[in-house]
């Protein structure tokens, strides 16, 4: 009896601790409740990929992320940075944000209407090597756009409300309903490129509307005598766009130039490459969220050294997950993906370590965001960019999917360069030291400690 109550004890600590811990709206832990979400996702990410993968084969596979990829890629590409414009200002003048969220809600149906032409009339040319019915399933899917470009809107205000539970939740039920959906396709004996994509695009429908809803409700948007607002969303939303569109940029376009240059089976093993090597960006995704709403409210020295602690603890853990995983990628082709899949492991390699450099870059980024200098990030990473295309253009035909890995590592190291030179001359600031110290972990264990003890921890 005496042992089951000395064992209580420590359990209802620890029970306790964790209520807490999910209870709690400080920074520090919305972005470790969001890294767990962004590791769920990323575990479910993985079963989808591993199931598209043994069911499809390298063929299938590549017509079903050509068949999904352009809807996202285009409503992504064409936001023309209203959500990052819908946190700065929200955030700078919150009685504002009613009229705010009904202007951007406004833009993003129209920029979204715009992507879904834009796709019809482009995905028939740059498709030209896949079959008529994967281009038509491809055209039709840019209706999706519009609901696409809603989405990030309602993200962003989210983020503003520090609603990171309902945003960390909205994440992970896409994806795991579209491994039900895929798991009830394999059941049936419906699995195909086509249906499988449906189980793709499909699940976010629901949540896309429902969060709107309950938005427009909360806040009664208005657009009538809201030129002002209109002109601050305008302003700093082309500011970043830039910086927006190159992040997309670069998770899309290596797969989408793939597409018009290689084969169908190719484009399945670069995706299946891609998928495994995005894993790593789980701490530097998850830390983005919290930081630029955080580091908006700043002074320019602030902002900075909380960016830069922030790199530093996030690129640690990156790189050795970075490491783990590519010593044991051989092994994980083989056992989840096939004996067919381990052609891609070279190109794997590549894209690993450009997945780490530049999760530490957009870590980067959000100083110069939060300070309201967008435009300076977007000038820097658009050189990296207009580096990544023509390289691509240039390596694929020659070196196939290893060209790939090489033009995108390439990129991805000169844009941190860049992000660092923008510190140095244009913010006017020696740049902060790169690599974790004693300092850091020690404000790591306290922030973690500080559920226990109750105790503030800065930062």
């Amino acid at each position: 009896m005496q042992n089951l109550q000395a064992l209580s004890a420590p359990v209802r600590t620890l029970w306790s601790t964790v209520i807490r811990f999910a209870k709690s709206k400080d920074n520090s832990s919305a972005a470790v409740k969001t890294m767990i979400f962004s590791m769920l996702i990323l575990v479910v990410n993985m079963l989808t990929g591993v199931l598209t993968a043994r069911f499809l084969g390298p063929t299938g596979r590549g017509e079903q992320t050509a068949m999904v990829n352009w809807s996202q890629f285009l409503a992504f590409c064409m936001s023309f940075g209203v959500p990052s414009a819908l946190i700065y200002n929200a955030k700078r003048k919150p009685e504002e944000t009613g009229k705010l969220y009904g202007l951007a809600l406004l833009l993003a149906t129209m920029f979204g209407g715009l992507a879904t032409l834009v796709g019809v009339f482009l995905i028939p040319y740059w498709l030209r090597s896949f079959s008529s019915s994967v281009i038509l399933f491809a055209q039709c899917s840019m209706m999706m756009c519009p609901l696409i470009a809603i989405s990030q809107i309602n993200n962003a205000l989210l983020q503003v409300r520090s609603e990171y539970k309902q945003y960390n939740l909205f994440r992970y039920l896409v994806p795991l309903s579209t491994l039900l959906g895929l798991a009830i396709l394999i059941l049936t004996g419906n699995m195909n490129p086509y249906t499988s994509a449906l189980a793709y695009l499909l699940p976010g429908l629901p949540i896309y509307i429902g969060v709107t809803i309950r938005m427009i409700r909360l806040y009664k948007p208005k657009v009538k005598n809201s030129w002002t607002q209109f002109k601050n969303l305008f302003t700093y939303g082309m500011g970043s766009y830039g910086n927006d569109l190159m992040g997309q940029v670069s998770t899309y376009i290596d797969q989408i130039l793939i597409a018009g240059l290689l084969r169908p089976a190719d484009l399945g093993l670069y995706a299946v490459a891609v998928s495994l090597a995005r894993m790593v960006n789980v701490f530097s995704t998850s830390i983005i969220v919290v930081l630029f709403p955080k580091a908006s409210g700043l002074n320019k020295e602030e902002a900075v050294a909380i960016t830069f602690r922030a790199f530093r603890v996030t690129s640690t853990a990156t790189f050795l997950a970075a490491a783990m995983l590519m010593l044991i990628a051989p092994f994980v082709f083989t056992l989840l993906y096939g004996q067919e899949f381990k052609q891609a492991l070279t190109v794997f390699r590549f894209l690993v370590l450009e997945v780490a450099i530049s999760g530490g870059t957009m870590v980067l980024a959000q100083q110069f965001m939060a300070l309201g200098k967008p435009k300076l990030v977007t000038i820097l990473q658009g050189v990296g960019l207009a580096l990544v295309i023509p390289l691509l253009s240039i390596l694929v035909p020659r070196y196939g999917l290893t060209g790939a890995g090489i033009a995108m590592l390439s990129s991805g190291i000169l844009r941190f360069i860049f992000i660092l030179c923008n510190v140095k001359f244009v913010l006017k600031m020696k740049i902060p030291r790169l690599l974790i110290s004693k300092q850091d972990f020690q404000w790591l264990r306290s922030t973690m400690s500080h559920y226990i003890r109750k105790k503030p921890v800065n930062g």
